[in-house]
């Protein structure tokens, strides 16, 4: 029987294997490939270890529910030491400048895409006219922005805005109705004379 001689490649070494012309070599790994390979194991373990088998650092899910607690307290706190809201209180911060531009600003950033640059309406109704689908009473305003009309698509900011800035936009919101900018035909009922449109 005659004994096949392995080739040897100059490049790959020696060659073991053939298949259709194909030729495979037994190389040994590189040690830096060998030596990541054998690091990442050893990275998993102990993270394995540390994380769920020990408890030594809390997990990145455990760390957000921490960190959700902390903001859900501060909120808290701040709604507990945030003064009474009524409707002379919303009027009151509707003719006051500062107030007028953080809840212009918050508007911007947060209630454009439905309602407009102009409060003209959108997808959401026109905030500028004199009807309203929720009513047009400050404080009915002030309920529509906190706790929102899901069923409509309004999600409620409260939770997202806190406090002072929900009062905040609910001032702006009074301070543009009424004015009758040109935008989404009215909708709702119409309010009374001191009222406008949500």
């Amino acid at each position: 029987m005659i004994e096949k001689t392995k080739r040897t490649d100059s490049i790959q070494g020696e060659i073991v294997h053939v298949y259709d012309g194909i030729e495979e070599a037994d190389n040994q790994l590189p040690l830096w490939w060998v030596a990541c390979f054998i690091g990442t194991i050893g990275f998993g373990l102990a993270y394995w270890l540390g994380f769920e088998v020990f408890d030594a650092r809390p997990t990145p899910y455990q760390e957000y529910v921490r960190e959700r607690a902390v903001i859900e307290q501060a909120r808290a706190a701040e709604l507990a030491a945030s003064p009474t809201v009524s409707a002379e209180l919303l009027e009151t911060l509707a003719s006051q400048p500062t107030t007028l531009a953080e809840g212009r600003a918050v508007f911007v950033q947060q209630c454009v895409p439905c309602h407009g640059e102009k409060a003209e309406g959108k997808i959401g109704p026109n905030l500028t006219d004199r009807q309203w689908l929720n009513g047009g009473d400050p404080m009915a305003i002030h309920a529509t922005i906190m706790s929102g009309v899901l069923a409509k698509g309004m999600p409620a900011w409260g939770t997202v805005l806190g406090p002072q800035a929900t009062r905040s936009v609910a001032a702006y919101v009074l301070s543009v109705r009424n004015t009758e900018v040109a935008g989404k035909p009215p909708e709702g009922i119409a309010a009374s004379p001191k009222q406008g449109a949500l």
